[in-house]
């Protein structure tokens, strides 16, 4: 087996069909052996049984395809590493639920493995196509940037991190690494579980390759586009880059000063973008700070 393909999921039924969809028509017949191994971590009995219908219906037409495994226990990377536990492939891929392929992601992927070095692939993550002139839509992205859109320049060919809704990865690099942190990622500390894997493959000697051919389309959830939204992504950022940068408190004290003038700064004299910078990291350093004396507070018990 040369690709195996890991979607964890946990709610996002619709998108995750359209994704299987776009993997059954596109891949099918482009000659490399692939399995998809979709990782379900949905809590709610009725969502988990909609899940393995949806799945079931690929089943139906390639069982040895689409494969299906439970992870009952919060968090996407706990239920990514129940499924490359079972994963047969050489390459391993890990697509988000809320992305459609494009057509010709996997052989350009291959492609990547057979003539590169590089131990892990980046794909670029990009905005649909309808979207792209969509005025109120570009300006609520200006402004927030919580939608992972990546796109480095074509001319790029190595990076030093991650984002985890387009990468593929040589099977060895588990062993070299280790698995997922299971306390970072979306339904434990909420983000950055790519950024510190990718941590740990430069640390280990490994290098991060980028293909601007290896796309993927990053579905617009209008609900990522608010204050609230926002304010949520930032402070889940701060709390999980604590987890394993375990910055000290005086460190954290003196960038949430530093955040805390350069917001009220940029909120008179500065552009609307860099003012949604400066505030970001102060929701950064303020989760953060907070987390860190709620943790030494039970250490000193």
């Amino acid at each position: 087996m040369e690709f195996s393909i890991i979607i964890a999921t946990y709610k996002r039924c619709d998108s995750l069909n359209r994704l299987l969809d776009g993997i059954a028509r596109q891949f099918a017949t482009c000659g490399i052996s692939h399995e998809v191994i979709v990782a379900n971590n949905a809590r709610q009995p009725a969502t988990v049984q909609e899940i393995d219908r949806i799945v079931g219906v690929y089943q139906s037409v390639d069982r040895e395809r689409f494969r299906l495994v439970h992870e009952p226990e919060a968090g996407k990377c706990r239920a990514q590493n129940r499924a490359i536990a079972q994963a047969r492939g050489k390459i391993i891929a890990f697509f988000d639920d809320d992305v459609e392929v494009a057509p010709d992601w996997l052989p350009i992927a291959a492609e990547f493995f057979r003539r590169t070095s590089f131990d892990v692939m980046q794909g670029p993550i990009l905005m649909p196509p309808a979207m792209r002139e969509d005025q109120a839509f570009l300006r609520a992205h200006q402004r927030y940037r919580t939608i992972n859109f990546v796109q480095y320049p074509p001319t790029m060919s190595e990076i030093t991190t991650l984002t985890g809704a387009n990468m593929a990865m040589r099977r060895e690099v588990f062993d070299r690494v280790g698995l997922f942190n299971e306390k970072l990622g979306p339904g434990r500390s909420g983000i950055s579980e790519d950024v510190e894997f990718a941590r740990r493959i430069i640390a280990n000697g490994g290098k991060i390759g980028y293909e601007h051919r290896a796309g993927v389309f990053h579905e617009v959830d209008w609900s990522r586009l608010t204050e609230e939204f926002f304010r949520q992504r930032h402070e889940q950022q701060g709390r999980s880059r604590l987890i394993f940068k375990r910055q000290s408190t005086a460190s954290i004290i003196a960038n949430l000063a530093r955040s805390s003038f350069t917001f009220a700064w940029y909120s008179l004299a500065g552009t609307e973008r860099k003012k949604y910078r400066a505030k970001g990291r102060y929701f950064h350093y303020r989760a953060m700070l907070a987390e860190k004396m709620a943790s030494n507070k039970i250490s000193q018990g």
